[in-house]
């Protein structure tokens, strides 16, 4: 099957979002027994959000690279753990 970049990059940056949104949620309720707010626990799926309003063009800025998009997702997951736990 060929799917092409910018689907695959969107699912790439939708994957992240959730595996990180799901790892989160883990991690506080059961790893660390933290109870946090519903909200607080879907931040990573907030950066997906900023990903399609904001990182999605043809400018050519390195703004809309995906993989920062996915770096910015993952230290939005653990920064919010970290918020999380202290």
């Amino acid at each position: 099957m060929n799917v092409p970049d910018t689907v695959a990059a969107d699912l790439r940056v939708a994957a992240v979002a959730a595996g990180c949104t799901v790892a989160l949620s883990l991690a506080l309720r059961y790893g660390l027994d933290v109870s946090v707010s519903p909200l607080l626990r879907l931040s990573p799926i907030a950066v997906y959000f900023g990903y399609l309003f904001l990182g999605k063009g043809s400018t050519g800025s390195s703004f809309e690279n995906p993989r920062l998009w996915m770096l910015l997702t993952v230290v939005v997951a653990v920064g919010t753990g970290v918020y999380a736990v202290v």
